[in-house]
């Protein structure tokens, strides 16, 4: 009864890192068209390797009663140092993949449309400060307009509005 509790509590223990690496495996098997080819192949490749060292590591943990008992201390520490060296390897591997897979084909962020602002940032209309506003009118408002009323051209000649909008009056 004591060795069916070993195995069982070892199964367990193993269990949420056997099942993530299967989902893993699943999602990125079934990727399709959200995931580049290369990337999808990285991870794919990446959680099987990680997926069939997790499985022989539960083996091996599993088994580890029986091998000490039938073979001694010595060959438990020839069969140690084996499953040892293939997660040194493995893991490394399998990680790095699934790295990998997050950077491989991705494109650079183009660049901003107006030197030195990033995209949506207001601009303001030319022609300079109108009177009536120190320092010119509230950003997102065109001259002579009153807050509530923006003007045309109010982002700046853009069509795009900012990537945050202007403050409004918390007293309407």
């Amino acid at each position: 009864m004591a060795m069916l509790d070993y195995r069982l509590t070892q199964v367990l223990g193993h269990l949420p890192i056997l099942l993530t690496l299967l989902t893993v495996l699943v999602l990125g098997a079934t990727a399709g068209r959200r995931l580049p080819g290369r990337s999808r192949s990285f991870l794919v490749a990446g959680a099987a390797i990680l997926l069939l060292l997790e499985l022989f590591t539960t083996a091996w943990v599993v088994s580890l009663p029986e091998l000490i008992r039938s073979g001694g201390i010595r060959q438990y520490q020839t069969w140690n140092l084996a499953v040892s060296i293939v997660g040194w390897i493995g893991h490394p591997a399998g990680l790095g993949l699934i790295v990998a897979a997050a950077f491989v084909g991705r494109r650079a962020a183009s660049p901003s449309p107006v030197p030195g602002q990033p995209w949506g940032a207001w601009t303001p209309p030319a022609g300079g400060p109108p009177a009536g506003y120190p320092g010119g009118p509230p950003p997102g408002y065109a001259a002579g307009q009153g807050p509530g009323h923006p003007g045309p051209g109010a982002w700046g000649g853009s069509d795009h509005p900012p990537t945050t909008p202007p403050q409004v009056d918390g007293a309407d």
